[in-house]
């Protein structure tokens, strides 16, 4: 199951609807304690939270690009993205992911559940 905040994998961290009469209880999984605190503050404001990035995360998307520009680099500055293969698509993604949440677990690593 997938995080019910940030859509990426859940991690143990769940949320059971209370019981109510005629009505289905929900099941919600999160990945970390953050998207489960944010997903009851959200409960309590009736749906309305807007998740903006923390300084650590805005910091972190910062340490993407130069990664992100040396591999465009490799694949080749004036191809187009339209025609990346799906390997080099995949391989950029990775180079993303795989930075960003890098330099955020050294900015917090006490706060970092995974």
């Amino acid at each position: 199951m997938i995080c019910a905040v940030c859509g990426r994998e859940g991690r143990g961290f769940c949320w059971v609807s209370p019981p109510r009469p005629g009505v289905k209880r929900q099941f919600k999984r999160f990945c970390s304690m953050r998207c489960q605190t944010l997903h009851a503050m959200r409960l309590k404001a009736g749906g309305g939270v807007v998740i903006d990035p923390t300084h650590n995360e805005k910091t972190a998307m910062e340490a993407v690009l130069p990664h992100l520009g040396e591999y465009v680099a490799s694949v080749g500055m004036d191809k187009p993205l339209s025609a990346y293969s799906r390997e080099e698509i995949l391989q950029m993604v990775d180079v993303v992911i795989t930075t960003y949440f890098d330099n955020l677990r050294e900015l917090t690593p006490e706060d970092v559940p995974f």
